[in-house]
């Protein structure tokens, strides 16, 4: 006879026995095939779109490179199309459970307050029925799978981390362009002060040289004074000076009145002479 488990009510001779799922009969176990001929269809499209990782090889020249992220490209849209579809699927289901707990929940509200459960009016809303809509993927499938999409995860994520160091690396380049203008700037300032500062030197010299010959001509102004001065004091003595010359000129006039008459005088005393010499009988 046949021994059953006291719980599931499997067999415990069953050949599966020790396998995972051999307890509960599951078809990846035995080896039976679904008769869902949707969840072959996803699972096959599935596993066919899903990208293998290369790795990067060193001696691949840059177009091989290109080609290969293009095909990785195509093979990841496909994937998201594919991954949107079971999406849609799972929400479905997601949806129809929500509504099956709530209609037992509305029906039964006294098992959310009085600490009591009635099994019975919930199980009598329950749906154990599967969904044939969602398709079916074994754990092992699911975990390749899962490792695979880490892998492009991976790829992508490096892909983004350079993109976002070549950002850096512009940023940098940018400050530092930043850095080299305000420098240039800061040069050319310190050349427009030094140019400021000597043309602040030549109008001091400028200055200087204002007042050195406003000095000068103080110094002019005071010598002419003094000779002002002495001209003034000259100008007495040379109105006395004059009026001697004055005196002087007309002494010496008077001087030559008195030799004009002595001449005179001597010229009537010589004709007198000769008047009485012919009288006396030359």
């Amino acid at each position: 006879m046949p021994r059953k488990g006291t719980i599931t009510g499997a067999s415990l001779d069953n050949p599966n026995r020790g396998k995972k799922g051999g307890l509960t009969g599951s078809k990846r176990v035995t080896g039976e095939t679904t008769t869902n001929q949707v969840t072959e269809t996803t699972s096959d499209t599935v596993a066919s779109n899903t990208p293998q990782i290369d790795h990067i090889k060193g001696d691949e020249t840059p177009e091989q490179a290109e080609a290969r992220r293009n095909r990785l490209a195509e093979k990841l849209q496909q994937g998201g199309q594919v991954i949107g579809t079971v999406g849609q699927v799972v929400g479905t289901v997601v949806t129809k459970t929500n509504t099956a707990v709530q209609s037992a929940l509305n029906h039964n509200p006294g098992s959310l307050t009085d600490g009591t459960v009635d099994t019975a009016a919930i199980l009598a809303k329950a749906d154990a029925n599967i969904d044939s809509s969602v398709p079916e993927l074994d754990s092992g499938e699911a975990i390749r799978r899962n490792i695979v999409i880490a892998r492009q995860r991976n790829y992508v994520g490096v892909a983004i981390n350079n993109t976002k160091l070549k950002q850096d690396l512009a940023t940098l380049d940018l400050e530092q362009q930043k850095l080299i203008g305000l420098l240039i700037d800061g040069k050319t300032a310190g050349i427009n002060n030094e140019k400021k500062a000597v043309q602040y030197q030549r109008a001091v010299v400028g200055r200087d040289t204002e007042l050195s010959r406003l000095e000068q001509d103080e110094e002019l102004l005071v010598q002419q004074r003094i000779r002002t001065t002495g001209t003034q004091q000259q100008t007495e003595h040379i109105q006395q000076q004059e009026n001697l010359k004055v005196e002087m000129l007309r002494e010496q006039v008077e001087k030559q009145k008195y030799e004009i008459q002595n001449v005179q005088y001597e010229k009537e005393k010589i004709k007198q002479e000769a008047v009485a010499k012919f009288a006396a009988g030359f």
